[in-house]
């Protein structure tokens, strides 16, 4: 009975622990080239993943649009460093887009202001 009762248990739990991390499913990860300007609403340098909101103006008008990214560590070998973006500044992001069409993606990388990439 004891051990119906854990295996039982172990078969609820483990794929609630899976939900608890998301997956990069709802990215088109094969599309790697789509770049987005705007100016940075928001960016949330944070593990396990990274926050970008940009304001951004195109066909569809003017809007915050969310983007999430890389985790600060990758960034941080990729060579950004504290204080490089901030709200106000205007980036370019090279994100693989939303595979529904929708607007956000994540970030695979991201154009400064002043050129520089990481």
């Amino acid at each position: 009975m004891k051990k119906t009762f854990v295996a039982l248990l172990v078969a609820v739990a483990l794929p609630l622990t899976a939900l608890a991390h998301h997956s990069a499913a709802e990215f088109d990860l094969t599309i790697r080239d789509h770049m987005v300007t705007g100016i940075v609403k928001e960016f949330k340098a944070a593990n396990p993943h990274t926050k970008i909101v940009l304001t951004i103006t195109d066909e569809k008008g003017t809007r915050d649009v969310e983007f999430e990214g890389h985790s600060l560590n990758n960034y941080y070998r990729g060579g950004w460093r504290e204080g490089m973006v901030k709200a106000g500044d205007k980036i370019t992001l090279i994100a693989a887009p939303k595979k529904d069409g929708s607007d956000g993606g994540y970030a695979l990388g991201v154009i400064a202001a002043d050129g520089t990439r990481f």
